[in-house]
């Protein structure tokens, strides 16, 4: 028994481009999927914003720490935002995939009971 004839048994190609296409259309996103999407979406480019607008500041002036001679961008508070906008998009969108899969379960439910 030969490790490499092994690896070679069990070794499956990467899935195509194309079949990860067609499965992503086959699927039916419902409301909260939807809405959690595009909540992604919003906190992302709000991320980048928020970022730009709030900066920080990189050096200070020697005489004085109130004035701020270089600001940066602040990539801590974009990765808050981005960090808490997926969280709260995963938990709406599982809520979305859990109605889903309810409504499949009712459906064979009332199929067996007629």
């Amino acid at each position: 028994m030969d490790l490499f004839d092994e690896i070679n048994k069990s070794k499956k190609d990467f899935p195509k481009v194309h079949s990860i296409k067609t499965r992503v259309k086959s699927y039916k996103f419902n409301f909260y999927q939807i809405f959690a999407i595009g909540l992604f979406v919003v906190c992302f480019c709000l991320g980048i914003i928020l970022g730009n607008l709030f900066s920080t500041c990189a050096t200070t002036s020697y005489f004085s720490n109130d004035t701020c001679i270089v600001t940066e961008f602040n990539f801590s508070l974009m990765l808050v935002i981005w960090t808490i906008g997926l969280l709260v998009s995963l938990f709406i969108f599982a809520i979305g995939h859990i109605i889903v899969i309810l409504s499949q379960i009712n459906e064979k439910l009332e199929k067996n009971n007629i």
